[in-house]
């Protein structure tokens, strides 16, 4: 399997409207440094694993598709590329 970046997979799967909203909660989806902390990370794959985020409203895309969190997990348990 290729290795899964922050930058080229994981930040292109989070909207513009995804990272203002969530700046405003003091969570920082564009930011690596925020992002590559463990419990970080891990709370945003719960909220996105389970559905709950992104919503639909607001602007938002709605659930993520089993793929994208599947990426997302990929990436964490990878070890947090850059």
């Amino acid at each position: 399997m290729a290795t899964v970046s922050f930058k080229a997979d994981i930040l292109p799967l989070f909207t513009k409207t995804d990272v203002e909203h969530m700046q405003q909660q003091g969570v920082a989806l564009d930011d690596y440094g925020y992002m590559s902390q463990p419990d970080n990370a891990g709370s945003v794959y719960q909220q996105v694993s389970s559905g709950a985020m992104p919503p639909s409203w607001g602007g938002g895309e709605g659930p993520w598709s089993q793929d994208k969190v599947a990426l997302f997990k990929d990436w964490i348990d990878a070890g947090y590329q850059p």
